[in-house]
């Protein structure tokens, strides 16, 4: 049971690594778009657009990600425990 629930934390976290990533690329990008292209931009609306859809964007991809993220990480683990075994 302990196993499960450090998976599902560990999940979790990637999951939250991802979506907040994901917010702040889209803060980014939305403010340089702005900076760039736009005669007088509104900062505010575009830092709040941006994280809309950086969230939203980031989200999509999360869960199958962080999935992607733990077997990796238990992949390694269980090579690191089989050569600690020889």
């Amino acid at each position: 049971m302990l196993v499960l629930l450090k998976w599902l934390f560990t999940w979790v976290y990637f999951v939250s690594l991802i979506c907040f990533t994901g917010a702040v690329l889209g803060v980014l990008s939305h403010l340089a778009y702005g900076v760039l292209f736009a005669q007088s931009p509104d900062y505010g609306y575009l830092a709040a657009f941006g994280f809309s859809n950086g969230l939203q964007y980031g989200g999509v991809w999360a869960g199958g990600f962080a999935i992607v993220l733990c077997v990796m990480r238990a992949h390694k683990q269980h090579v690191v425990k089989q050569e600690a075994n020889r």
